[in-house]
């Protein structure tokens, strides 16, 4: 009687498991896809092309100080991240 209920019990597991693993890999294709449809993403066509121009716009350091963003990064490569980062 002890083995099969373990039987069952691991049975139970193994459904479980396959079912997170279904729903992970569904949700992560899923997500790929749409990260390839630039339209899909917010911004559409206003999404920045790689290699073009930082806008003119002016930003805020990790302690409040506002600076333009264009003169800060001026002939140097940059990955720019926004959002909140806390």
């Amino acid at each position: 009687m002890k083995s099969t209920d373990t039987l069952l019990a691991r049975i139970e597991m193994i459904k479980c498991v396959a079912i997170t693993m279904a729903l992970l890999t569904t949700c992560s294709l899923q997500s790929l896809v749409r990260g390839q449809d630039r339209e899909y993403r917010r911004g559409g066509e206003n999404i920045p092309k790689v290699g073009s121009l930082v806008p003119n716009i002016s930003v805020f350091d990790a302690e409040g100080r506002s600076f333009a963003l264009r003169e800060k990064l001026k002939g140097r490569h940059a990955v720019i991240v926004f959002g909140c980062l806390t």
